[in-house]
């Protein structure tokens, strides 16, 4: 009898997850309907793949030898049916983070592409900080992650997508009345910033302190919504695009600062792991550079 995908499926992803239990999660299967693949794959190949001697699961030498020839067998079957039928063949969820940002701006675009681009695929956002975006990309939990300042690792692949420009605001009566002050006056008004996590809170103020910025900082928040709203109220300064907040600053509830250096642009990047088995993440990081525009917003002005 010959192998069949399902059982090199559970094969795959127990050796490259490091158990039955996250295999199982993974697959959305029962550890039992995991384990009994396993059992009949490797009564096909006439010996075991694991050693379940210790209490660490451990690949054989003939399961170490079998695991890339399973992650290119596993490749092929999609490609097989994009080719054969299209890619309408290409179904089921799929799991990718966004930062706030790009959810307030280019996020919606970017789910109409796919749609387009891919019919039966379900698209499954997620919005958080660009580190938690990361680490769950690492760990599985994600197919793609778009954010800023991801880890160097040698098992991602990071395709740059535009830069944003940040510009510093706060209410027209709040602040420096000049029109260009330097960076480190700025340390007399209390900052307001996103929490820990934030790609573009730990860029910015990292760099502001390399150029000598000593930031007071009075507020945190997730929301950069809620951040624009605290400025406009008076409550102190914060940094934001000015360009997605374009309409705030034309009604004359947010003005900007300008600061000499300027906050530098920053790169997003849409970030997959190397080596998956399905094509579907490279191609969704192509599909966001195509649509990214910090520019837009996802809903109109009120």
């Amino acid at each position: 009898m010959p192998a069949s995908l399902r059982q090199i499926e559970a094969f795959y992803w127990t050796a490259r997850l490091g158990g039955f239990t996250e295999a199982a999660r993974h697959l959305h299967l029962a550890q039992s309907t995991v384990s009994k693949r396993i059992i009949e794959l490797e009564a096909v190949v006439g010996g075991p793949l694991f050693d379940r001697a210790s209490h660490v699961l451990r690949l054989t030498r003939s399961g170490e030898a079998s695991l890339p020839i399973a992650a290119e067998l596993l490749a092929l079957e999609p490609r097989f049916r994009e080719a054969a039928g299209g890619a309408a063949t290409l179904s089921g969820p799929f799991r990718f983070g966004t930062t706030e940002l790009v959810a307030l701006t280019w996020l919606p675009k970017l789910i109409v592409a796919m749609k387009q681009d891919y019919p039966n695929v379900v698209p499954v956002p997620e919005v958080a900080a660009s580190v938690d975006l990361f680490g769950k990309l690492g760990a599985n939990e994600l197919d793609l992650a778009i954010g800023l300042n991801p880890p160097q690792r040698t098992d991602f692949a990071m395709l740059p997508l535009d830069s944003v420009q940040l510009e510093w605001v706060s209410a027209p009566g709040f602040g420096p009345q000049e029109d260009v002050i330097p960076l480190g006056e700025m340390a007399k008004y209390p900052i307001l910033s996103q929490t820990y996590g934030s790609g573009l809170q730990k860029l910015v103020l990292d760099w502001a302190a390399a150029n000598g910025l000593q930031s007071n900082r009075v507020v945190q928040c997730n929301s950069l919504n809620v951040l624009a709203a605290l400025a406009a109220a008076g409550l102190g300064v914060t940094f934001l695009t000015a360009s997605h907040f374009g309409s705030e600053i034309a009604r004359g509830r947010l003005r900007v600062i300008k600061t000499e250096p300027p906050i530098p642009p920053l790169r997003y990047y849409a970030v997959h792991r190397k080596g998956d088995i399905s094509p579907l993440a490279e191609r969704v990081a192509a599909i966001a550079q195509r649509c990214c525009d910090f520019t837009a917003r996802s809903l109109p002005s009120d």
